[in-house]
């Protein structure tokens, strides 16, 4: 499991399978490179998100932590139309490497009945094929009230509360498995944060997942990958209008952001400015704009692009970037070259975004391949891709993608039987 640049990345997380977590019931689906899950509000997009973050939560912190921070056990497992919750909830992911690795990682969390324990890890299953070994390993929760290993760890005894994955995750050949798993990134960004002064000591920090520590990511890039920085600033200019480039701005030991704009003729002069290099501060016609001065969609806009640009995302040290609605305050017309910069971002490290604008889904290059689409039926999440019907109709009108969701006509396809095998 190389931690080197690579060229192309195969979807990290290729399958996700979850049973009574939040709103979703029973639900399998398939990742791509790129994949936008597209529903309206409240039909369990972001929970489908949050049922990886979870595992990923866990594996950082504790089960306990994952879940008050997601207000307690009560309020994750599923409620049921005619009252009543869920006793347990289970959460499976299907993982592949670049190198041809896979693994599956399943656990299951239950309330505990008799009130001794704030939640119980009923079942935690790990199998992980590594250049041709299978190394797996089985912690059940049982009678005597304490989890039991089986498999290839043996004798080991754990709280009805605890993984043991972060524990065996120190050492060999689980290493690798649970350091991928835990660089994950979730994004729900903050325009108010991505401005703030970054207060934190100077390092090789990732995006927060608010857009903590911008002006260090900028900082990073311009040092150390500097094309990928003008990569970044090229994606920038498509999207907001006389944009010029972001950088990262210092003011005594902290760190925040400043961008530059053309402030001359917006036609062929800008580009001619462009195409000369004539874009920093101090060249005719550029002006540099503080943190405050900035609009919300430039902001957004230089959060997204930092997530998808990061140097974890270069390196494998992150290998899935997940973003919440990354078009909110983007002008419609320049959504698509976001998409662009989504498309780019998923050769090397995979892309899952939810969405429910319809431009977004009017970019060329878009594929019905990329979408699973989100619902709320009966009171509970479902989720797949196009059905046949839509599919065909698209193969011959693929322009009419972004028009079919404005009128509401796509519709998941969810096969029939479907569940979680955790």
């Amino acid at each position: 499991m190389s931690d080197s640049i690579h060229q192309s990345a195969p979807p990290f997380v290729a399958r996700l399978g979850v049973r009574d977590y939040k709103s979703i019931g029973s639900c399998e689906v398939d990742f791509g490179p790129l994949t936008i899950l597209v529903g309206l509000n409240a039909a369990g997009k972001s929970n489908l998100l949050d049922a990886i973050k979870f595992v990923c939560d866990a594996l950082v912190d504790s089960p306990r932590r994952a879940l008050a921070k997601r207000g307690g056990l009560r309020s994750v497992l599923r409620r049921f139309p005619e009252g009543g919750s869920a006793g347990s909830f289970a959460i499976a992911l299907e993982l592949a490497f670049s190198d041809g690795d896979t693994a599956r990682y399943e656990i299951e969390v239950a309330a505990d009945p008799e009130g001794e324990f704030n939640h119980l890890v009923t079942k935690e299953r790990c199998e992980l094929h590594d250049s041709g070994d299978v190394h797996s390993f089985t912690a059940d929760f049982t009678g005597e009230r304490r989890r039991e290993v089986y498999g290839g760890i043996t004798g080991a005894i754990l709280s009805p509360e605890e993984l043991l994955l972060p524990v065996v995750g120190r050492l060999a050949p689980f290493i690798g498995l649970l350091r991928a798993m835990v660089g994950l990134r979730f994004y729900e960004l903050d325009t108010d944060v991505l401005r703030e002064l970054d207060e934190s000591s100077a390092g090789q920090r990732p995006l927060g997942e608010r857009g903590e520590h911008l002006g260090q990511v900028l900082t990073q890039l311009q040092a150390d990958h500097p094309s990928f920085k003008q990569s970044m600033d090229e994606y920038l200019r498509a999207i907001v209008p006389s944009s010029l480039g972001v950088d990262p701005r210092y003011q005594g030991d902290y760190t925040t952001i400043s961008a530059r704009f053309w402030t001359g003729d917006p036609h062929l002069p800008y580009w001619d400015a462009i195409n000369a290099g004539a874009v920093n501060a101090g060249d005719p016609h550029v002006r540099v704009f503080e943190r405050e001065q900035l609009s919300e969609g430039t902001v957004r806009a230089v959060g997204v692009l930092a997530a998808l640009h990061q140097p974890g995302t270069l390196t494998g040290d992150i290998r899935l970037v997940a973003l919440e609605e990354p078009e909110i305050a983007i002008h419609p017309s320049n959504v698509v070259a976001l998409f662009s910069a989504m498309r780019e971002a998923s050769s090397r490290t995979q892309v899952i975004a939810t969405t429910q604008s319809s431009d977004l889904l009017s970019a060329e290059d878009i594929s019905p391949d990329d979408l699973r689409i989100v619902e709320m039926r009966n009171s509970a999440t479902v989720v797949g891709g196009l059905d046949d019907h839509t599919r065909s109709y698209l193969e011959e009108r693929p322009s009419e993608l972004s028009e079919l969701h404005r009128q509401g006509y796509l519709s998941p396809m969810v096969p029939p039987g479907e569940v979680c095998q955790a």
